[in-house]
């Protein structure tokens, strides 16, 4: 209620009464309804402007909070567009960061693809080279090879002519004591070999060739009894006896040399006399197999015996002048099955052969 209808009211109110009570009326009563109303009124009355205040406070506050709450989804809207975009630079930043790696990568990548084609350009020129060097390794080995191949196959010629000129049985060969194992036959060479392989084949033949003519060399006496240079005193053959002075058969060759000067074994064999012998003095006699035999006579010392294997080369006894003897000197014969050949038509064979003359001295016991 407002101040200024207050006092009116009182007035009014205090006014009735003194009227009536001036013209002597009597008070007129007045309803419970109207009083009620005249208070609501007057309530209402006092109360209308604290509705209007409040009513422009609610729409003031209304406004208000309209704007705070556009305010805030203003903010917010903005604070989701900012944590977009940091979201946003975040991911260009990782998309950024896998190129860059990709990138790298493939740098890497092409780095070491770059190395491994040089390396391979490298590794095919090696391998140029090297097939240049083997083609010409090749060449010189096939060479080498076909050089072996004529020489051996020289060698196995002469050997063959050699030992057909001496009369001796080259499919016979020497006896080489007890021996047998199982027959297993060497592979021939197949349609599919390579030239090297057939020229391998061929030599290890000539090889096999030759081994067997050896076998059979070693013990032909073609080697000289004693060394550096023969000085023949008596030839083989007819001669005038030295003591009776009759033409007489001389069986071998007499050979000049000194007192104690070794005297060494023409061929592979097995001592078959080693003592005094006739006319020879002491003498040593060998036999080689095959029918072939030698004789050493006129020693002085005999470091053999009877029996006893000796390899060619081997010292069997020192010149001496023991037996029918003039002087110092070895008188040498050559055998073949008991018959005495001229030894020199031997030792010439021994020439011929040069380097075959150092034989392999191992051979196996007769």
């Amino acid at each position: 209620m407002s101040p200024s209808s207050s006092p009116v009211t009182r007035r009014r109110l205090r006014h009735r009464p003194r009227t009536a009570r001036a013209h002597n009326r009597p008070p007129q009563r007045v309803g419970i309804s109207a009083v009620v109303m005249m208070a609501i009124r007057s309530r209402m009355s006092a109360i209308r402007p604290a509705l209007v205040v409040t009513a422009v406070w609610s729409i003031a506050a209304y406004f208000a909070f309209n704007d705070n709450i556009l305010a805030h989804l203003i903010a917010r809207q903005t604070d989701m567009q900012i944590s977009y975009e940091d979201h946003i630079a975040e991911l260009r930043a990782r998309v950024d960061r896998i190129i860059s790696g990709k990138l790298h990568d493939r740098g890497q990548v092409e780095q070491q693809l770059t190395a491994l084609l040089r390396r391979q350009a490298t590794l095919e020129q090696h391998a140029s080279a090297l097939a240049g060097a083997l083609d010409k390794a090749e060449q010189k080995q096939t060479a080498t090879l076909t050089e072996l191949e004529e020489r051996i196959d020289t060698r196995a010629s002469r050997i063959r002519s050699v030992l057909v000129g001496l009369g001796i049985d080259n499919d016979r060969g020497t006896s080489k004591g007890s021996i047998g194992g199982p027959f297993v036959p060497i592979k021939p060479a197949q349609s599919g070999d390579t030239a090297f392989e057939r020229q391998l084949d061929r030599i290890n033949g000539a090889f096999a060739q030759i081994d067997r003519y050896t076998h059979t060399l070693v013990s032909v006496p073609v080697r000289q009894p004693i060394i550096g240079e023969m000085d023949m005193s008596s030839p083989f053959g007819i001669r005038r006896d030295p003591f009776l002075g009759r033409p007489a058969v001389h069986p071998g060759i007499d050979l000049r040399g000194e007192v104690g000067e070794p005297v060494r074994a023409t061929a592979t064999g097995r001592v078959s006399v080693a003592g005094r012998y006739r006319g020879y003095g002491n003498m040593v006699e060998i036999n080689h197999g095959n029918g072939l035999a030698t004789r050493y006579g006129h020693l002085s010392v005999i470091t053999v015996k009877i029996g006893q294997f000796v390899r060619i080369g081997e010292v069997v006894g020192k010149i001496g002048s023991t037996g029918r003897s003039t002087g110092p000197h070895l008188h040498y014969e050559t055998r073949i099955n008991g018959e005495a050949v001229d030894p020199q038509k031997f030792l010439r064979a021994g020439l011929r052969l040069g380097d075959e003359n150092d034989l392999r001295s191992s051979a196996a016991p007769l």
